[in-house]
């Protein structure tokens, strides 16, 4: 969205909507030249209801925190904020994102969890620099297709949604340490899990799972492994092979006995 920069009706604008929400001066100054240099905006839990389309010309800003506010929509002009790094919106009542948030190409984590989002723009294949998502306790019935793209992911966040498979381009984010899948209707793990060998933590509690592939033994920097509240009735012996494996969560399945090569893993300390 092309603002004008030499109009200061923007700054009015903004000026009234904070007044208006009752922000703070200490949040949010009301000077112009204070906030065409402000890097980080947090207004936090401030039951703001709106975004004006004049937030676009923050342009210095490196962060934003819009967490646990009431907003349904964000404005277009979210994506000439071309410095910006971490965008939080979790706890809102969002229902769908603009497309010029694929505009954001410096953003490294983009927190949506606790909306009522139920697909991602296409143009979210664009953040190529993104390291963090969490979409987790939205209405996500399957894995957002632009995903595919971000191949600097490190941290996935998916619970709580109404997933019944995992894509087949999942197994080419081989940079995920941390994938979180945990609270979703998930009948199967595949077997290209095994690629992801940099996992150092995988959540897939509560779901509908009844086996785990073999290939699960080559995810060798697995830290924490949780599986309780699934249809397991058995596990793969490659399990064996986790060496740095602590925690094995593996409570509420349908397993009646634990082969003696698993039972005797004893660098887990945390075991239940």
């Amino acid at each position: 969205m092309e603002l004008q920069v030499n109009n200061d009706e923007w700054v009015k604008e903004l000026i009234d909507w904070a007044d208006k929400n009752e922000i703070s001066h200490v949040l949010f100054p009301r000077d112009k030249n204070q906030l065409l240099t402000l890097t980080e905006l947090s207004l936090v839990d401030c039951q703001l209801t709106d975004i004006p389309e004049s937030i676009g010309y923050l342009s210095r800003l490196t962060l934003l925190n819009l967490n646990k506010n009431q907003l349904a929509e964000l404005p277009v002009s979210i994506g000439n904020l071309g410095q910006l790094r971490q965008l939080y919106l979790m706890g809102n009542q969002l229902n769908e994102l603009p497309e010029s948030i694929g505009c954001l190409s410096q953003l490294t984590e983009l927190l949506l969890g606790r909306n009522q989002l139920t697909e991602l723009p296409e143009s979210i294949a664009y953040l190529d620099k993104l390291s963090e998502l969490s979409i987790w306790k939205n209405q996500f019935k399957e894995i957002p297709a632009p995903i595919a793209h971000l191949s600097q992911l490190t941290e996935l966040y998916l619970g709580w949604n109404q997933l019944t498979e995992i894509p087949d381009f999942i197994g080419d984010l081989r940079q995920l340490i941390e994938l979180s899948l945990g609270c979703n209707k998930l009948t199967d793990l595949p077997e290209f899990i095994g690629n992801l060998t940099e996992l150092t933590d995988l959540s897939l509690w509560q779901n509908q799972l009844r086996r785990l592939p073999e290939s699960i033994g080559n995810l060798n920097q697995l830290i924490n492994l949780m599986l309780s509240d699934n249809q397991l009735d058995q596990l793969p012996l490659s399990l064996v092979k986790l060496t740095h494996l602590r925690n094995l969560s593996l409570t509420d399945n349908v397993i009646k006995i634990l082969p003696d090569e698993l039972s005797q893993m004893q660098d887990i300390t945390e075991f239940y």
